[in-house]
């Protein structure tokens, strides 16, 4: 599985309806590669919440169970984002596509963007902010 960054991307609908297994999230609100990969990983193994792997990327990122709430959260938009795909080929079809610059910085947690993802994830008090997401995308299974 691939999981790049993409600084600058625009995103048009158009994307979605080509015939390609990927999935765009919005970079601004992923708190490292772990927790891509930790969503990915929830995905493959655990019980589907949405129909589509693609899609269950998205909602296991989240840490939502609705999609709605998933896309409105952390779906694709323009600006910085992350790209999941399964080969080079679809890779490079997405990015020309979207555009922008490969960049997996856009990735990374700063001060800035952690106070952001843990307004969005609703994390209080201390701890490390990738690992009290990651245990948020767990607690997905235990929710009603």
């Amino acid at each position: 599985m691939i999981v790049r960054g993409v600084r600058g991307a625009k995103i048009s609908e158009d994307i979605f309806k080509e015939n390609l297994e990927f999935q765009i999230l919005n970079a601004n609100l992923i708190a490292s590669k772990k927790h891509v990969i930790h969503a990915i990983n929830q995905a493959k193994s655990k019980k589907r919440i949405a129909k589509n792997f693609w899609m269950e990327i998205l909602i296991r990122a989240s840490g939502k169970r609705q999609i709605g709430e998933a896309i409105n959260m952390i779906g694709a938009r323009d600006g910085n984002v992350c790209i999941i795909c399964k080969d080079e080929e679809t890779l490079n079809k997405v990015l020309e596509k979207i555009g922008g610059e490969l960049d997996d910085s856009v990735l990374e947690l700063d001060e800035e963007k952690e106070k952001r993802i843990r307004d969005a994830f609703k994390i209080k008090g201390f701890g490390n902010t990738v690992e009290r997401v990651l245990e948020k995308i767990s607690l997905l299974e235990i929710k009603f």
